[in-house]
């Protein structure tokens, strides 16, 4: 990284300016990583669908490379490092991968992201049975099914038509005593959990054809409304977050029929609005009206939980947090109006803020990854739903 910067960077940057960029740049390095590696796939993707062809060149050997003659004349040509990015990733060693003229425009486009996608979302269905708000929904992971929970104290499943065209009401659920605010379905048991003001979080087989589900517990324990339920992806692990301001961790029992309350975790100053579990590594994070975010290192059999940072940077409530699947970061929405992207420690003992986007109009009420695509989706109290790649 240093040689390509140092190959790169104009001369008139002194050296020492030079060191000391390099020093704040070596923080960011994961993320230039994962953004160098996601524009070369997004090149490749670009390529194999418009010219029918794979780039041959090896990123690798792209960051090693030293700049050419035609590098030095593209930079005098005010083409840019994105165009001799573009330009090293087809024509290594001066072999062009396709035709160099008619490519190196689309490329450009593609890396500097002004090719824009020129599709667009459609309603293709309203789903109506609730008398008032929705305040939660889910998919399930593998079948189709959608649950969705209401101010009206019920939660409906619906069944998504095979084209997802369309989806029925299979069943209404009812037990809450007051607005369901969180649902989440298990990650692989015929299971939803569901949560509520009414301080209680209920658990729900659902029927082997998906078309009903029983109540198997009522697990009380918080004080105060429960805001928010999340299962954790292979544990039999269940964590809440509460108007109390506490997190509560739930160990299922092993026919996933009750729960035992194992850890309360009370470092929170004010409301706990969103709980998050690490996709992969033992981590919870958890979002508060107290403008912070805690990240929680669970213990080896799930039974405790340390809290080892506290995200300080929002200036309002923190009412959503996300993992991404697969890079090594958090987002965060917040009543600020702002969303933040933060970079997590090699051993998610800390992170780092890399990034605020600000955008919305007013609060920002919900936080998503895509699952594959370089995506992520914010939703907002100003009406209105963004994409950020």
């Amino acid at each position: 990284m240093r040689k390509l910067l140092q190959n790169y960077l104009p001369i008139s940057i002194k050296k020492r300016k030079l060191i000391e960029y390099l020093k704040a740049l070596s923080k960011m390095l994961p993320v230039l990583l994962y953004s160098f590696n996601a524009t070369v796939n997004q090149l490749d993707a670009v390529f194999q669908s418009r010219y029918r062809c794979f780039l041959k060149t090896n990123p690798s050997d792209v960051m090693r490379s030293s700049v050419s003659s035609d590098d030095r004349l593209l930079l005098v040509n005010q083409g840019g490092l994105r165009t001799i990015l573009v330009h090293k990733l087809l024509c290594l060693k001066r072999k062009c991968a396709v035709d160099e003229r008619k490519v190196l425009g689309l490329g450009r486009r593609v890396v500097s992201r002004i090719n824009k996608i020129r599709s667009c979302a459609t309603c293709v269905a309203t789903l109506t049975g609730h008398r008032v708000f929705v305040n939660s929904l889910a998919f399930h992971r593998t079948k189709q099914l959608i649950a969705t929970g209401s101010t009206d104290r019920t939660t409906r499943l619906w069944r998504l038509s095979s084209d997802n065209s369309s989806a029925t009401c299979v069943a209404t659920l009812e037990g809450h005593s007051s607005s369901v605010t969180s649902v989440a379905f298990h990650p692989t048991a015929q299971l939803l959990a569901t949560a509520s003001w009414d301080r209680t979080v209920m658990l729900w087989l659902l029927s082997s054809d998906n078309s009903s589900a029983t109540c198997l517990a009522t697990l009380k324990g918080h004080s105060s409304w429960v805001n928010s339920v999340a299962f954790h992806p292979t544990a039999p692990l269940l964590a809440t977050g509460s108007r109390d301001t506490t997190v509560i961790l739930w160990l299922l029992s092993s026919d996933n029929s009750s729960a035992t309350c194992v850890a309360t975790l009370a470092e929170h100053m004010g409301d706990v609005s969103s709980v998050a579990f690490h996709p992969t590594a033992p981590l919870l994070a958890t979002g508060s009206f107290d403008n912070t975010v805690r990240l929680w290192l669970l213990s080896s059999d799930n039974s405790s939980a340390t809290c080892v940072a506290t995200l300080v940077g929002h200036s309002s409530a923190v009412s959503s947090v996300a993992f991404h699947p697969t890079a090594p970061l958090l987002a965060t929405g917040s009543f600020d109006n702002t969303v933040r992207l933060w970079l997590l420690s090699k051993d998610n003992s800390s992170a780092t803020c890399v990034a605020t986007l600000k955008g919305h109009r007013d609060c920002v009420s919900s936080v998503a990854f895509h699952p594959t695509a370089l995506l992520l989706a914010t939703g907002s109290f100003d009406n209105t739903a963004k994409l950020w790649r």
